[in-house]
């Protein structure tokens, strides 16, 4: 009886795993030679579009909208040292808003790309929103989902952690509480974020390297303490002159990080945009909404391109 129950357990259990394994597969990575090396996904061929995740992720938080897109189009996304990343970038490399900006800028570079598509959420809409504004040469179209907008940089919720950063000992006990899984959901962590991300996946996809690596902390600090609305205020007076084509996704969803009108801030900055507010979603839009995100990227890219044969 007690071998029965025990091999139903194990059978459950496995089961279980192998179900909630696809959820769990990261995306293969390349290194790019910069600053000691960053980590990239690339898949496709086509129009480049180049994915900027926010902070406390990295490239898997578009593992559910690559796979589809890159079936038409060079598909890339930067690990940005920004708490989510595997390789550690030097000390001496600038992490604040610009140098991250000046990072991209590498970065394409590096790939011998002139111009791409930018496709940014969360924190990554910052560093789009700056990297546009100082290398405009470099844009093809931009699309925006939840992320800061003018004087909101960060948001109010996250606010603390301009100075918490600098208090010793800090992202050690920050990394401690990441391993509890089950806090991660919580609106105290990450749970504003997106209704339907996993513990787990939080925990492997994301946090990993941040609870394991206190370089990759490091590198956090450098970053997170350095964010200022000052660096948005100024893009944003700059993007004004420009007329590249924008598109915003918005989770309608999220009303404690991103609410919509920032949305509507971000539209109006620009003098070519629409906006698309997109339902049952929070920030991570990648997350809530794969499917109708993929078709709004698709669609704009596509139309934007036909115009232009």
């Amino acid at each position: 009886m007690k071998i029965g129950l025990f091999m139903y357990l194990f059978l459950l259990t496995s089961l279980m795993a192998q179900s909630q394994s696809p959820n769990l597969v990261e995306l293969k990575r390349k290194t790019a030679a910069i600053h000691g090396g960053v980590s990239y996904v690339e898949e496709g061929n086509g129009i480049p579009i180049l994915f900027v995740h926010g902070t406390l992720s990295n490239a898997n938080t578009w593992r559910k909208i690559i796979p589809s897109l890159s079936k038409k189009y060079r598909c890339i996304a930067i690990d940005l040292p920004i708490g989510g990343h595997t390789i550690p970038l030097a000390e001496r490399v600038d992490l604040s808003p610009v140098g991250i900006a000046n990072l991209i800028k590498d970065f394409l570079d590096f790939l011998n790309i002139e111009k791409a598509i930018i496709v940014s959420n969360d924190t990554g809409g910052a560093y789009a929103q700056i990297f546009a504004s100082l290398y405009p040469e470099s844009i093809e179209k931009m699309i925006f989902s939840n992320c800061e907008v003018l004087d909101v940089f960060p948001p109010k919720k996250f606010k603390y952690l301009i100075s918490a950063v600098r208090i010793p000992g800090f992202t050690y006990l920050l990394s401690r509480c990441f391993k509890i899984k089950g806090m991660l959901r919580s609106d105290l962590v990450m749970g504003l974020l997106s209704d339907k991300i996993s513990g787990s996946e939080l925990s492997e996809l994301y946090l990993k390297s941040f609870i394991n690596n206190k370089k990759v902390r490091r590198n956090f600090t450098d970053n997170v303490k350095t964010w200022s609305p000052e660096y948005t205020i100024e893009a944003g007076k700059i993007l004004a002159t420009k007329k590249f084509p924008v598109l915003v996704l918005w989770g309608a969803e999220d009303v404690k990080l991103f609410p919509m009108k920032l949305a509507e801030q971000l539209k109006d900055m620009f003098a070519n945009s629409k906006l698309i507010p997109i339902p049952n979603s929070k920030t991570y839009i990648q997350e809530d909404q794969p499917e109708i995100m993929i078709e709004e990227i698709d669609r704009f890219v596509s139309y934007e391109s036909e115009t232009k044969n």
